[in-house]
């Protein structure tokens, strides 16, 4: 039985709660550290946390450390130099700031990304051990029983103007010529019930990320229709106009969907046919097996020092978090007796600024367990 101690922000909308699953599906007992009260949460705590103390609280002691990016991107695993353990995270938003991720990667033994394009880049900037692991679909969330395709196309996501403006006017023209459309924002569990009863849904990626709309969309039988994404992996998953659709312009999406809900049988079958492959492979139960297949084919590296959580916290917004990490380098070995005694009166100084951020952080902590 693996053992894994699990680190992630587990809002209801975190891929970190499908990968939980798979791992319990698995038979892999779980240690889960959370910021967001769960059912399946042991700890609920947020900031940087010291795992190995943790841990050893409770008694636990993986296999592996695994870290999930997302939720609240306020909750990060520290003292990851002390784990005997294989240390990895999953890095999902690289397409976002490529220059977070590496910072974070210096950190872990493992990086595993879910976009296939920055892997080589990301060892050309010195992460030895990457590998790809893509997003996936998770069948619980898919309605039981067939239930009637009443929308020509669905869309679960943002439609801000001013954030996302090619995807806002193509739904807006999309809205305009098809009356029976669904957009807007809801649960994982409501999606899952939308697109089983959508023909058509709609895709628009964002700086070329494969993402998970690709999978919930085929996973629910309907047809994607998405814009085309260069040297990111879909190819190698997928074959276009057998699994999905793909218009290249904001005209083009408008004819294709009208071609397409011309043609209920050819959308039954790229439907089907979409649907078959997302569950023979591309499951988190996939995701997780893969996972604890790859890891024992690489080494534990070099243990990270103190100074590289700096910038990882900076770029989290973890303000404090960084600030407290400045005062233990500082009391960590200066030489001589004068820097020693500079450093420490620096670091006396940050501990006095922190004092009262810490108060508040714990009373806050101590309000969400009750």
């Amino acid at each position: 039985m693996k053992k894994i101690a699990l680190v992630s922000s587990l809002k209801s909308t975190a891929t970190a709660n499908y990968f939980l699953k798979a791992f319990q599906d698995l038979g892999c007992l779980v240690f889960v550290i959370s910021d967001v009260p769960h059912p399946l949460a042991n700890v609920v705590v947020s900031g940087a946390v010291d795992l190995p103390e943790i841990l050893k609280k409770n008694h636990f002691q993986p296999d592996l450390a695994l870290f999930i990016e997302g939720g609240t991107m306020q909750l990060f695993p520290q003292g990851l130099e002390k784990m005997s353990c294989m240390t990895a995270w999953y890095g999902i938003d690289t397409h976002m700031d490529y220059a977070k991720h590496l910072r974070i990667a210096h950190l872990f033994d493992v990086t595993f990304i879910a976009q296939q394009e920055y892997v080589a880049k990301l060892v050309a900037d010195g992460i030895p051990q990457v590998f790809w692991l893509p997003l996936a679909f998770e069948p619980s969330l898919h309605p039981a029983g067939n239930l009637e395709r009443i929308y020509d196309i669905g869309y679960v996501g943002s439609d801000n103007a001013q954030m996302h403006p090619v995807r806002h006017r193509i739904l807006k023209n999309l809205s305009n010529h098809f009356s029976k459309m669904w957009k807007g924002m809801t649960s994982p569990q409501e999606m899952g019930v939308i697109y089983a009863q959508s023909k058509l849904v709609f895709n628009k990626s964002v700086n070329n990320d494969l993402n998970m709309r690709y999978f919930e969309a085929m996973g629910a039988g309907a047809v994607l229709m998405t814009d085309p994404i260069q040297n990111n992996g879909v190819e190698q998953l997928f074959d276009g106009g057998k699994h999905f659709l793909r218009y290249d312009s904001e005209s083009d999406a408008l004819e294709l969907a009208k071609t397409v809900l011309a043609d209920p049988e050819r959308l039954q079958q790229i439907g089907q046919q979409a649907r078959d492959e997302v569950l023979a492979k591309h499951t988190y139960l996939h995701r997780v097996k893969t996972l604890l297949e790859i890891l024992p084919n690489y080494r534990k590296l070099d243990k990270p020092s103190l100074e590289n959580y700096f910038p990882v916290y900076m770029a989290l917004g973890m303000s404090v978090d960084a600030l407290a990490i400045v005062s233990k380098v500082l009391r960590s070995n200066p030489k001589g007796r004068r820097e020693k005694l500079v450093n420490l009166t620096l670091a006396i100084a940050i501990d006095m600024i922190l004092l009262p951020a810490r108060l508040i952080t714990g009373l806050y902590q101590r309000l969400r367990s009750r």
